[in-house]
């Protein structure tokens, strides 16, 4: 595997891939369980080309705004443009070794918080070329949930630089669960993390954080 994908689950075989088209998405998908995300449940998801999630329609815009009146979790929202090259692929994973991949991470990140993974939903950018060129991000984010539990987990491959706007982080619909990662660029996306492994970022999202217990 390139060292570009080294920091990310396997993926390409098995996936469905996004339309090639300039600020596009997928169609709405069913998730095989619904996903618990700070308080609301979800049974559908959108992978959106400019590097977010949604649940409850495809988002078009490159602009990124966490302030807006919508779930979304953003591992790096900016203007991405697959027409030129690279792939925006997803795919829901129950196998057992991923199950149990993803089931360590989080239990890596967070020991005291009874949890085994029944589905994993992997969306990943593979070298996607930024709208003003100059370079290509590759990055992947992963839904690693229960019935009770759910965590996201952020991979980061290589990340160049950009003069465009970005933001990578999460927000919901209320504004009272919202965060950016403290960045100063988009390469350095790759070299940091808040559990101390470079390019991995985790976050527990089924309730609202001042019901969390860590």
């Amino acid at each position: 595997m390139p060292s570009t994908t080294a920091n990310l689950l396997p993926f390409g075989v098995g996936d469905t891939l996004n339309p090639i088209l300039d600020d596009g998405s997928s169609q709405a998908i069913s998730l095989q369980q619904p996903f618990k995300y700070f308080g609301s449940t979800y049974n559908h998801i959108f992978v959106n080309n400019n590097g977010h999630l949604t649940f409850t329609e495809p988002l078009y815009s490159y602009n990124p705004i966490l302030k807006s009146d919508r779930d979304i979790i953003a591992p790096l929202w900016t203007d991405l443009d697959n027409r030129r090259g690279g792939s925006i692929s997803y795919r829901e994973d129950t196998s057992t070794a991923v199950l149990a991949q993803v089931t360590a991470a989080v239990k890596e990140c967070f020991p005291n918080i009874p949890f085994a993974a029944t589905s994993a939903f992997v969306a990943t950018w593979d070298s996607v070329p930024y709208y003003n060129g100059g370079g290509v991000v590759t990055f992947q984010v992963v839904l690693a949930y229960s019935v009770h539990r759910s965590f996201i987990l952020i991979n980061y491959g290589d990340v160049a630089a950009t003069t465009q706007s970005w933001l990578a982080g999460y927000h919901t619909v209320d504004s009272v669960n919202s965060y950016t990662i403290p960045v100063k660029s988009a390469p350095e996306l790759s070299s940091s993390s808040n559990i101390n492994v470079n390019g991995h970022w985790s976050f527990h999202v089924d309730v609202p954080t001042k019901f969390l217990a860590f």
